[in-house]
């Protein structure tokens, strides 16, 4: 009679380390993809030529947010390209340019913020990068009345600056 209970128990202990670990996988290769899109004010530049730059931009920051989630071996992971992960459908990649209240979804934005170039390095602030993951997480015991998945989103957001990177010794 206290086995199954006992047998419960564990088994929900470990399905919470698996959702804590998850989670901070998420939060991984938001912050790899977020950190990617701000180091350089360049990579929004739409105008070389028109959206190319930003398409660049976005792509190989999804590339490296699904990378890193591949790379934490999550159990529900999903892709369309196995080798060079540069898509994954779980978890999915957002991605937004803010500034000054506004936002502007990273692909269709050819690097506006309504009328702010996020390309300027003199614009005064500079815009955010905000990168959004979601997961669907599924639970071990997917047994009424416990959910059969639990999304998890978690949010990266980065400043875009001119970082230069140290000169090799």
């Amino acid at each position: 009679m206290v086995l199954p209970v006992i047998l419960f128990l564990l088994v929900s202990i470990a399905d919470l380390g698996r959702l804590y670990t998850s989670a901070v996988a998420i939060e991984s290769a938001a912050r790899e993809a977020a950190d990617f899109g701000a180091f350089d004010a360049g990579y929004w530049d739409g105008t070389l030529p028109p959206g190319t730059n930003v398409q660049t931009t976005v792509n190989e920051m999804r590339r490296r947010a699904c990378t890193a989630a591949a790379g934490s071996h999550l159990q529900d992971y999903e892709t369309t390209d196995p080798v060079d992960h540069t898509t994954c459908t779980n978890p999915t990649f957002a991605c937004e340019l803010e500034w000054s209240g506004s936002a502007a979804d990273c692909e269709s934005s050819s690097g506006f913020v309504n009328t702010s170039n996020c390309s300027d390095d003199l614009l005064e602030p500079p815009c955010t990068v905000h990168v959004t993951m979601t997961y669907d997480f599924r639970p071990i015991l997917a047994i009424p009345p416990f959910p059969a998945s639990i999304e998890i989103a978690r949010h990266s957001r980065f400043r875009i600056s001119n970082l230069t990177p140290p000169p090799a010794p």
